[in-house]
């Protein structure tokens, strides 16, 4: 690594393997790091091994090793275990899950082989196939174990690390639409990445296509995925087409090959796409903002503005809350307000895409009687999917004179 300072560095975190990449910004790309010193294999093993009685951790293949070799305690299933919330037994010990997690991220960011990981690395960009609300806080919470605070460390799934990495690329293979296709063994699914030019900001979506399972015999296999192609592509112009994932190779597709690399179609094939997609959005979060004028309508987006009406310093306004186009993970938001005049809350919803605003209102009962403006109450605006939102809302009473009752109300919405 040539750089000793604002480090960027994405981490791809799958089942079975991970894989780790920084920004050289001499290079002006992300260049991935191999766990071994000389060595082009750059995914290693997501495993993870403990000495016992020791806050020792090891990593990958060492982690196999010592588990093997030197009776360290193998953590089986570490993929797993992120997507769980209730404590795991470690070492004879209950373990939070974040803890676990904050292991494997402090012994995968040694690959960097820098000093101080809190001074020198200035963005982490995580992704993974698929986010959940387990996983999401799991991470968050191990980021902050090993010293990063939320505005360094990022996460995002691999649609937008696709299309963080498509979108950094040269503009001719983007100009028209970008094929995907994913092997996973004898199982290929299609996708397309679609740019609508006529909105602002324009608009990207990941489209999913067809997934078919594929036969084992080379020329059944070849055949299957030409038609495939065939049937995917229709009559679309593409400029590029990305081949991810472990099953595909060049000497069965005798077939496919050239028509994919038809009409001069750009074809790529590799396994480090993802890794790199989520090093450029790193960067697009703490640096350069090459993206801006692009908004990923991915899985994850919250589609609708959230907001509530209120006086502020007298005069009645809208108040935002949440605000569309970003990913539920990131919508987080704690507020208070003092009722007048009411004993309930309304929030006001308007979609992204549309213009018909609406209300919803959260009864609060059991709300404690007091005199008007005498009630202070903390609300919470989060989300556990991109569908649910959770609004949590808590009496902080007003003062000594009508002390807190403590009361809590929860409600999950789906807007």
């Amino acid at each position: 690594m040539n750089e000793t300072k604002n480090i960027i560095v994405g981490l791809e975190l799958g089942s079975k393997t991970s894989q780790l990449c920084y920004y050289d910004r001499k290079e002006k790309e992300p260049i991935s790091l191999s766990p071994k010193v000389g060595s082009n294999q750059y995914p290693f093993p997501t495993s993870l091994s403990k000495k016992p009685g020791e806050d020792v951790w090891h990593l990958g293949l060492e982690a196999e090793y010592f588990a093997s070799q030197q009776g360290e305690i193998m953590i089986d299933d570490f993929f797993g275990i992120l997507n769980q919330e209730e404590e795991i037994l470690v070492d004879g010990q209950l373990t939070e899950p974040y803890k676990v997690a904050g292991a494997y991220l402090k012994e995968t960011m040694k690959l960097l082989g820098v000093s101080d990981l809190v001074r020198q690395v200035s963005a982490l960009m995580i992704t993974t196939e698929h986010l959940t609300q387990a996983m999401v806080h799991n991470l968050q919470r191990a980021c902050g174990e090993i010293g990063f605070s939320r505005k360094r460390c990022f996460l995002q799934d691999f649609e937008e690390s696709f299309f963080c990495y498509v979108l950094n690329q040269k503009t001719e293979y983007w100009s028209r639409k970008v094929a995907w296709f994913t092997f996973d063994r004898d199982q290929v699914s299609f996708a397309q990445l679609v740019i609508d030019q006529k909105t602002k900001p324009m608009i990207v979506r990941i489209l999913r296509g067809k997934t078919i399972q594929l036969s084992e015999d080379p020329a059944e296999r070849d055949l299957e995925f030409y038609q495939l192609i065939h049937e995917s592509f229709g009559t679309d112009n593409y400029s590029s087409i990305y081949i991810v994932g472990e099953g595909f190779d060049k000497e069965w597709a005798v077939r496919s090959v050239p028509l994919l690399c038809k009409n001069r179609r750009h074809v790529f094939y590799g396994n480090n796409l993802f890794v790199k997609g989520a090093c450029y959005g790193a960067r697009e979060k703490v640096e350069e903002r090459n993206l801006k004028n692009y908004l990923f309508s991915g899985q994850g987006l919250i589609k609708s503005n959230i907001g509530m009406e209120m006086a502020v310093q007298g005069s009645q306004a809208y108040y935002p809350i949440i605000e569309a186009g970003n990913n539920w993970y990131e919508c987080i938001r704690e507020f208070e307000i003092i009722l007048d005049n009411t004993e309930e809350l309304t929030f006001l919803v308007n979609p992204m895409e549309g213009k018909i605003r609406t209300r919803y209102s959260m009864k609060l009962p059991g709300l404690p009687k007091r005199p008007n403006k005498t009630t202070r109450l903390q609300i919470r605006v989060e989300y556990e999917s991109a569908s649910v939102c959770v609004i949590t809302v808590t009496d902080m009473g007003f003062g000594e004179m009508f002390p807190a009752s403590g009361q809590v109300w929860t409600e999950k919405v789906s807007w």
